[in-house]
């Protein structure tokens, strides 16, 4: 965070200088007006031509100081965006700005664990100023690496980007000034000029044009003959454009982007190119930009062509180089070709984009939270330790935290405990860690070893009206889906709260006894947690000792006034408050 606010002060500093030096260029530019004027109205009372030069020479000075005017309030806006970056990544949580791409990301555990909605790992996480980045952002950690290797390069990854402090501000303020909220930068689909022997007809209308003004000129611009060169052009113009006009309409809607947005995306792509990177995900990410031609090279040449192509729509300057050039019609084919050089490297280049804003929130995330660890790695699927664990979107400082460790084959801890006694926080604790952990992020502990496993859960099941489908109907479908990935072998982290509490108490435990049985004579790997107020389940640690093991949230009672520690213990909880909860809030007698 010290680097962040080094980097604020600075800019500020730079931001005091560059605004009284616009404000004195401001006052020098509107005296060289003034004293240039008043010499040119004297030169048009005295016709003195002393005057005249003067004032235009004055002129001349005044249009050199709009230009650097110009650059300095072109600096001024940068400043002015980079503060808001960095106060962006002071600030705990960012405001998801697209939250209905949420439904693209429907897997078993985003709304168990709040990984994307509402109070979310998301919006801690999320430093992301495109459409494409947060996208990127939800997809990973929607869906969750498994590989080891992979995992340790993103480590490396996200270390690497989190020390380049000045790098990251510049990096998204480049992103944000973009203001690319499509998920394409081009609309391409076929060419539109599939003859290129058409570009010959600006050409040669372009020749005989410039041939007959030179003409004109040695006779003395004859106005008759002036007058239908001028009417014949219009009319040869008007039936070229004319038959050509849906092809042009076309090429012009190739592009969503502005030509200062094409500059803009020329900024962000130069600026990753530019940059130094030695870590294996960070290179590969670079050198798409790279080769086999420069991303920036070619986005100033499509840049460069629709300046170019733009000119034919400013008013007069426009009517002459669209009538006697047919310059519309030249620089749209021009226009077209570059875009066809470019194309086939647009998607690549968005992909790897969004990436490296991923990428960029998750070493921000690791680099401001200093006390998280990463997690070791370990090649043994029964072992998972963490310890001094707390969930990442409470304060550490008030968080209580909890330690879990075990190393047995398919292990499932019971966890009982009265209602608000922590419970459903450890679950979400490990659940959101794990996914922290197979993103390559930091986690919420003071240690943490692991198997990347792929992860299941079940917290938050509700009955769905549209489908008909109950409460218990939708809690036998989702649990379906977890025999089917151990019957195919897919080890699993499983966490499940209360489940089968959409049936009566008899059917409960006898059902959720027969299913943990299920579980644990699984050939597939499993660690599992389930949190549970049916004290009846716990009796499963006598018979299945090397499987289950109890766990527990205890109350404590001071004059009559119950609350808990929140520190998981191992063994049976001996106290539940709902009877009490329902005294205390009025609900019973």
């Amino acid at each position: 965070m010290n680097q962040y606010n080094s980097i604020e002060e600075k800019l500020n500093q730079d931001f005091s200088l560059l605004k009284s030096k616009k404000n004195k260029l401001s006052n020098i530019r509107f005296s060289l007006f003034f004293v240039s004027l008043i010499l040119f109205l004297i030169y048009v009372t005295t016709s003195n031509n002393l005057f005249l030069g003067l004032a235009i020479i004055l002129f001349v000075i005044f249009l050199f100081f709009v230009v650097k005017a110009s650059k300095v309030s072109t600096q001024l806006t940068y400043i002015t965006q980079a503060l808001e970056i960095i106060r962006e990544i002071k600030s705990i949580t960012k405001v998801d700005s697209f939250p209905e791409d949420n439904a693209d990301f429907n897997n078993v555990y985003n709304k168990d664990l709040d990984i994307l909605e509402g109070n979310s790992i998301f919006n801690r996480l999320n430093k992301t100023q495109t459409r494409i980045g947060s996208l990127q952002l939800k997809h990973f950690l929607s869906n969750l690496v498994l590989n080891e290797e992979e995992i340790l390069e993103r480590q490396k990854a996200f270390s690497e980007i989190g020390k380049k402090h000045e790098w990251i501000v510049k990096f998204l303020t480049f992103t944000k000034r973009l203001n690319m909220n499509q998920a394409s930068v081009f609309i391409f689909e076929n060419r539109v000029f599939h003859q290129q022997n058409v570009k010959y007809i600006p050409i040669v209308i372009s020749v005989i044009n410039v041939l007959t003004f030179i003409h004109l000129a040695i006779i003395g611009f004859p106005k008759e003959i002036v007058f239908y060169w001028i009417l014949g052009a219009v009319a040869i113009s008007f039936v070229i454009n004319l038959i050509y006009k849906n092809k042009l309409r076309k090429v012009a809607a190739y592009t969503n982007l502005k030509a200062d947005e094409l500059v803009n995306l020329h900024e962000v792509f130069s600026h990753i190119e530019q940059e130094n990177f030695e870590e294996k995900i960070n290179k590969e990410a670079q050198h798409i930009f790279q080769k086999p031609q420069s991303s920036s090279a070619l986005i100033k040449v499509i840049s460069a062509s629709k300046e170019t192509l733009d000119a034919s729509n400013f008013p007069l300057v426009g009517f002459i180089l669209n009538t006697f050039f047919l310059w519309r019609l030249y620089y749209s084919i021009q226009f077209e070709n570059d875009i066809q050089k470019t194309v086939t490297y647009i998607k690549p280049w968005l992909d790897e984009l969004a990436k490296i804003e991923a990428f960029v929130s998750f070493a921000i995330f690791n680099d401001l939270h200093q006390n998280f660890t990463f997690p070791t790695i370990v090649n043994q699927p029964n072992q998972l330790e963490i310890s001094n664990a707390f969930h990442p979107l409470l304060d550490e400082n008030i968080a209580v935290k909890n330690s879990f460790e075990t190393n047995r084959l398919n292990n499932i801890a019971i966890i009982t405990g009265a209602n608000m006694a922590g419970k459903s926080t450890f679950l979400r604790t490990v659940g959101c860690n794990l996914v922290l952990a197979m993103n390559g992020a930091k986690v919420s502990a003071e240690k943490m070893i692991f198997c990347p496993m792929d992860l299941f859960t079940s917290i938050r099941t509700v009955d769905n009206l549209s489908s008909g489908d109950s409460y218990f109907k939708n809690e036998i479908n989702k649990l379906k889906i977890l025999i089917d990935r151990l019957e195919n072998n897919q080890p699993q982290f499983i966490i499940l709260d209360e489940i089968l509490k959409g049936t009566n108490s008899e059917d409960k435990l006898i059902g959720s006894q027969k299913f943990l049985e299920k579980l644990i004579k699984f050939p597939t790997h499993l660690t599992g947690f389930i949190a549970t107020h049916d004290l009846e389940l716990t009796k499963m640690e006598e018979d299945f000792p090397e499987h289950i093991i109890n766990y527990s949230f205890e109350l404590k009672n001071e004059n009559n006034n119950y609350y808990s520690d929140y520190k998981l213990r191992k063994g049976t909880t001996k106290m539940m408050n709902a009877i009490f909860l329902m005294k205390q809030f009025k609900i019973i007698d």
